[in-house]
């Protein structure tokens, strides 16, 4: 008769010692980092445009993608994993981690406010947003998505113009954000280095991540 074999409660290795968590950690946020470039590969691989004779691309999976990166590593930063982090909360992360000034505060918040607003983020994102900002009030944006690897990553030109093409009417706008996500994605990867020797050495950032494990594989 076969024995069944008890259930057993030993935690795994990397639930052990802090400095096992941290360990687990790296490894933790390695593998996503793979995925997260496997997924960018992927939307930048050209494909013929339909009805022409050039190339087009993923460019808003590939956007989101990024945006979505970039908050899930503000979110283990500060403990925060399953809540909505706001663009300051982003820009504590691009501050302390990506290159500056390619990521003030002032451009993570044209990122996360213009294109990870919940219109851009259940669509493809079209049209032309009012910045609400006091200091920006009046200013209205469109955008320009690229498949290229121009630094800075993103950048806002003025620019008067209407949209009239997908439009009721035409629509007035006043500067177009580039955004360059072949140097988007690499600068989200390269900022992950800064991050582990952080949580290394720092037992805050240690306890915030066991925080968001806990959240994310309840024990």
């Amino acid at each position: 008769m076969a024995t069944t074999k008890p259930l057993t409660t030993t935690r795994l290795p990397h639930r052990g010692a802090q400095g096992d968590m941290v360990a687990f950690g790296r490894s933790f946020v390695t593998t996503r980092l793979a995925g997260f470039e496997k997924d960018m590969k992927i939307c930048l691989t050209g494909i013929r445009a339909p009805g022409t004779t050039g190339v087009t691309h993923a460019y808003f999976p590939a956007l989101m993608a990024c945006c979505g990166m970039l908050e899930y590593l503000a979110a283990l930063n500060l403990g925060q994993v399953g809540r909505t982090l706001n663009n300051v909360q982003i820009s504590a992360y691009a501050t302390a981690y990506m290159r500056q000034p390619d990521y003030a505060p002032e451009t993570v918040r044209i990122l996360f406010d213009a294109l990870r607003n919940p219109i851009a983020h259940r669509s493809i994102a079209t049209g032309v947003w009012a910045d609400q900002h006091d200091q920006f009030r009046g200013r209205r944006l469109t955008w320009k998505v690229l498949a290229d690897s121009v630094r800075p990553a993103i950048r806002l030109v003025e620019e008067v113009g209407e949209v009239r093409r997908d439009s009721p009417w035409p629509c007035r706008y006043t500067h177009r954000v580039h955004i360059h996500l072949g140097s988007l994605w690499r600068d989200i990867a390269e900022s992950v280095p800064g991050y582990f020797d952080a949580l290394t050495a720092d037992a805050t950032l240690q306890n915030h991540f066991n925080a968001c494990m806990k959240r994310l594989y309840p024990e």
